[in-house]
């Protein structure tokens, strides 16, 4: 279970970077409109990527907690 949230962790990672990169190249180019898209995108993968680690960090503290007790 640890490794799947792991794995949908750097999904969230990867998917935030292509956004920004994207965002980026959008400007370059002068597409301000689609810019705004891409950053929107960014933001919702940053998001997602903080939550997803959040809950990996408490899945981990949970597991390390019940290995104590044993």
């Amino acid at each position: 279970m640890n490794k799947t949230f792991r794995i949908l962790e750097l999904v969230w990672l990867f998917m935030g970077c292509l956004g920004i990169i994207m965002c980026i190249y959008s400007t370059i180019i002068g597409d301000n409109k689609g810019a705004i898209y891409f950053l929107i995108f960014f933001l919702a993968s940053g998001l997602m990527y903080a939550v997803r680690r959040k809950q990996r960090m408490k899945f981990e503290a949970s597991q390390k907690s019940k290995e104590q007790k044993k």
